[in-house]
């Protein structure tokens, strides 16, 4: 399956090199979750905060993944 990924702030770093610099498709075995995405994106464990997911918000990395579907992931944010 095909999911499109939206990577954030710091995260944009992990995009591969044919990504358009926010964003991209990665294709996935069915059945995977968005831990999965995580590790094919090789984004280290705690650096990714924040989980939408089609733009509800996601804390269980396990969640199962359904095609066409778009994953966005933010580092922990600051303020003052």
């Amino acid at each position: 399956m095909t999911i499109e990924v939206k990577l954030f702030a710091t995260l944009r770093r992990y995009l591969p090199s044919d990504g358009d610099g926010k964003s991209t498709r990665i294709e996935l075995p069915d059945g995977a979750a968005i831990a999965d995405v995580l590790a094919a994106l090789k984004i280290p464990d705690g650096e990714a905060q924040l989980l939408l997911l089609d733009g509800k918000h996601k804390t269980d990395r396990s969640q199962p993944l359904e095609g066409d579907c778009t994953i966005s992931i933010f580092p922990a944010m600051a303020g003052g």
